[in-house]
């Protein structure tokens, strides 16, 4: 459940579903995915939430991962546990546990507007056997902090003798040999409260609680909390939340070196073979575009066909055409992703930014695998197979080479307008990427089956059966253009959506720029060139106008928050040394 789906969609909806139906909702399906084969990995990799290395915090004996702890508001049995510590939290809370359950369900009382949840109930308690069965299961790689509702002291024995092979740390009153007690603060005045401790105590281990938005936990560490802590923030603002603290905090970090400049000396990092990939594809494209908008076809392609451009004309006038328009798209699809690429590799993978990185390598190699769509037609293009030789090469050595160093990113210390907004054009940009490689899917299908849909046949006033007696060796031709075109709308799509879900942050304007362009550049050539062939059909060519529509609508959703230059002004000096 990312910001974008969850803010715009789920939020309003799991909520009506009642806040504690949607909590169970939620922790039953995290433990879930969690407990596949590869669910863990795959949280990775759609979230990319794992905090920064830079991020790391001493907290007593232990080394946390980063600064943001997650409250047991959400999981207070540990049922999910193996899919929390995948959102970039340092520390994890679960509890109030009791040598027995109380079975006791929350009523839960949620105030968006002051960002708070108040539980009416008496209290739940879980019971140490459950929690103590989740974390043998789960076998957390991140700390686990336990909050334990039992006063008597030989409760507390039993409780922190049965979880110490599970847990770093308790939070209890009682004074139990071996067990890591620290101050776990929620409720009001907790930035006071934390400022006495420390005063009193400087070597006290306190998490601070009540962290709604990147401002609040920047406070409470600078108030001297080791740890900043999201509980009812989670549900409030959003699953995104503790990736927006810590990159939030990672912009007050020392920055390291500026990014390289373009040299030969580049050819040692990945986003040099990255660039040169997108020049190649862009560079490519356009090459593609001279060619389908003038001779269609080249001599090797009329060697195949066994007709001359001449001779296609005279059989069909309506075929040069219909070939003009799927390769005047490829070669604007081939544009597109080019400008993607060098977007990506001179402003994410330059500065070091791995997502940007993942999202080449994975259209890149998704891309090379469309060259072998066509083959099983008999048809080799000598020009294409040459072209994704290169660009092969290209990749591989983006993958080998290393990152360069990350740069710090523009914090975004509160939820502004412009942020919430930007929520719905970051869904759109996501739908509109699994849209673009379903569509690319489907009409790679097509061309390595049927090759012409009913609306073809009807541009071309002829029929499947004419064609394939009359044009036996010309239908590999353009089952090849067909095929090459899904798998270039596959590659774009893939691009968009990767982008999209990973790397949309106050800032980037080169982002947003480069979906601007390479998004027009290929909607533009797709859609003009139908009405310059005279392929009108409104089925057809529908969902690419509807598309291009919703593609500029994304753009004004997301304007004012991808180009934001500067995140608002945050008054309070950074100082950590009073919390490590």
């Amino acid at each position: 459940m990312p910001d974008w789906s969850y803010r715009t969609i789920l939020r309003p909806v799991m909520l009506a579903m009642g806040p504690e139906r949607a909590r169970r909702l939620a922790a039953g399906t995290l433990r879930t995915v969690s407990r596949l084969p590869l669910g863990r990995q795959a949280i990775d990799f759609l979230g990319h939430m794992r905090a920064d290395p830079r991020l790391r915090t001493p907290f007593g004996a232990t080394t946390l991962a980063g600064p943001i702890a997650l409250g047991a508001m959400i999981d207070p049995a540990g049922e999910a546990v193996g899919a929390l510590e995948r959102f970039g939290v340092g520390l994890i809370e679960v509890g109030p546990i009791g040598l027995r359950g109380n079975n006791a369900a929350p009523e839960w009382l949620v105030d968006l507007q002051s960002r708070t949840i108040t539980d009416r109930s008496p209290g739940v308690i879980v019971g140490v056997d459950e929690v103590a069965a989740n974390l043998a299961r789960a076998n957390p790689t991140v700390p686990v902090c336990v909050r334990i509702a039992e006063t008597e002291e030989s409760a507390v024995r039993e409780i922190v003798e049965r979880l110490r092979a599970y847990a770093a740390f308790f939070v209890t009153d009682a004074n139990v040999e071996g067990a890591v007690r620290l101050r776990w603060l929620r409720g009001a005045d907790v930035e006071e409260r934390v400022r006495a401790i420390r005063a009193e105590n400087p070597d006290a281990l306190i998490v601070a609680g009540g962290v709604t938005e990147p401002a609040d936990a920047r406070r409470l560490l600078d108030a001297g909390a080791n740890v900043a802590a999201v509980d009812a923030g989670l549900v409030c603002s959003g699953p995104g939340l503790v990736k927006r603290c810590n990159e939030a905090l990672l912009s007050t970090m020392p920055a390291p070196p500026p990014p390289e400049p373009l040299s030969l000396d580049a050819a040692r990092s990945a986003w040099f073979w990255a660039l040169l990939l997108g020049v190649s594809m862009f560079a490519g494209g356009l090459l593609a575009f001279a060619i389908a908008s003038t001779r269609i076809v080249l001599p090797y392609d009329e060697r195949m066909a066994g007709l001359t451009r001449a001779m296609i004309e005279a059989l069909n006038p309506r075929l040069l055409p219909f070939m003009a328009h799927d390769r005047v798209s490829l070669a604007g699809t081939m544009m597109s992703v080019g400008i993607f690429y060098v977007a990506l590799a001179w402003f994410g993978i330059r500065r070091g930014e791995h997502w940007a990185h993942v999202t080449v390598l994975v259209s890149a190699i998704v891309g090379f695998f469309s060259f072998f769509f066509f083959l099983g037609f008999g048809y080799f293009d000598p020009f294409h197979a040459f072209v994704t030789a290169i660009l092969t090469q290209f990749t591989l050595l983006c993958m080998v080479m290393p990152l360069s160093p990350r740069q710090p990113a523009v914090a975004e210390w509160r939820e502004t307008p412009e942020w919430r907004r930007g929520q719905w054009g970051q869904l759109t940009f996501i739908v509109i990427g699994f849209a673009l490689t379903g569509a690319g899917a489907m009409i790679s299908i097509i061309g390595m089956t049927s090759v012409f849909v009913e609306t073809d046949l009807q541009f071309m006033r002829t029929t499947a059966a004419h064609l394939r007696h009359s044009f036996e060796h010309l239908i590999p031709l353009v089952a090849h253009d067909r095929a090459a075109l899904g798998g270039m709308l596959i590659a774009n799509g893939v691009t968009v959506w990767l982008a999209a879900q990973w790397g949309f942050r106050a800032g980037a304007r080169w982002l947003w720029t480069a979906l601007a362009w390479g998004g027009n550049v290929a909607f533009a050539a797709a859609t003009i060139v139908h009405v310059v062939v005279g392929y009108g059909a409104l089925l057809h060519l529908t969902p690419a106008i509807l598309g291009w529509v919703a593609w500029n609508v994304a753009l004004l959703l997301t304007r004012g928050w991808l180009t934001g230059q500067a995140a608002v002004t945050f008054p309070i000096a950074v100082s950590r040394s009073s919390s490590s």
